[in-house]
């Protein structure tokens, strides 16, 4: 058993997986649940403008943003700050208490620095325990990720619980095939299947609490890479900023799909928040694996629209010089 000193540390649930694989989908459903119930969370976006925070705005009522780097190299700092300032803000009552902590990392994050940080780090080594890492893995490009991304070997490695996503587009001999190979790169962590966020926070902590135990997650010694990148930790993909004005429903379907068409395979991700000539805002998203971007009515944090920089990060392959495919000469 745990001394009473650890025992009283703000538990931290690691949320990771490859660009697409679902996390954001999941976690806001996660975050309305009673048992995320006083739950403070920090994101981790990539790209000099976020999304995710705007989407999960409103489920916590504590939250901070770690923007435009990488929690597991450049955002280090960042991380440790935010949960520095969390700590500091709850025990001077100055933000509302919270039972435990959720970390959302972007897509291109090793977790092995991350944990590593709560071992090293002093505050963050007496005030927090890392109670959890659950990794979404998509039935859809799990194999590709895998076999092209280091970091998505590395997420499924330290993964305690792997979530099977987007499995009600697969089959059962493609599920079979996935956890087989994310059973072979990591036997012990817990398997489990999500289809359009099917799998309840509930059953996560479940998963979780049945798997390795916490004295073996207290014991664990985490390697500031993961054993797949002894030679040093470099991103395999790169971001920017396409900012946009106000454009007709059907001009925005066009230009995303001669985006998409050029660019693919090397283009991963299209996200942002786009104003349409009506005056309505949508949710753009886009991940390798899809037919076609998704447009979402932007509902939430409407207050927060004036502030909104509109358009899309474009997250595609280091080294692929697209920046002039990604242009809206044609409309």
């Amino acid at each position: 058993m745990a001394p009473p000193a650890l025992r009283s540390r703000v538990p931290v649930y690691l949320l990771t997986g490859h660009l697409g694989s679902g996390k954001t989908t999941l976690l806001a459903s996660w975050l309305r649940s009673p048992e995320l119930t006083d739950c403070a969370l920090i994101i981790n976006e990539i790209g000099e403008v976020g999304l995710d925070q705007y989407t999960l705005y409103g489920a916590t009522e504590t939250a901070a943003l770690v923007a435009n780097a990488c929690i597991c190299c450049t955002g280090l700092p960042g991380l440790a700050a935010a949960l520095a300032d969390l700590f500091w803000a709850r025990l001077e009552r100055k933000i509302k208490p919270f039972r435990m902590v959720v970390i959302e990392t972007t897509g291109l994050a090793d977790p092995f620095p991350v944990l590593q940080t709560f071992q090293t780090d002093s505050l963050l080594k007496e005030r927090y325990q890392i109670a959890g890492v659950v990794t979404t893995l998509s039935a859809t490009t799990g194999r590709l990720t895998l076999g092209r991304y280091p970091e998505a070997l590395s997420q499924i490695s330290a993964a305690d619980l792997i979530v099977m996503t987007k499995t009600d587009i697969a089959s059962i001999v493609e599920q079979d095939a996935l956890f087989e190979v994310a059973s072979a790169l990591n036997p012990g962590a817990r398997l489990a299947n999500s289809a359009n966020a099917s799998l309840n926070a509930s059953a996560m902590l479940v998963l979780l609490s049945t798997g390795r135990s916490a004295s073996a997650k207290e014991d664990a010694s985490f390697p500031a890479s993961s054993p797949r990148e002894k030679h040093g930790h470099s991103h395999s993909a790169e971001s920017f900023f396409i900012p946009l004005s106000a454009l007709d429903s059907q001009m925005l379907h066009h230009l995303l799909e001669r985006w998409i068409s050029l660019s693919n395979p090397l283009l991963l991700r299209l996200k942002g928040i786009v104003e349409l000539t009506d005056g309505s805002f949508v949710v753009v998203q886009w991940a390798l694996g899809d037919t076609r971007a998704k447009l979402l009515p932007f509902t939430l944090a409407r207050n927060l629209l004036p502030a909104i920089r509109t358009g899309l990060t474009v997250i595609v392959e280091a080294g692929f010089n697209v920046r002039g495919s990604f242009t809206v000469d044609e409309i």
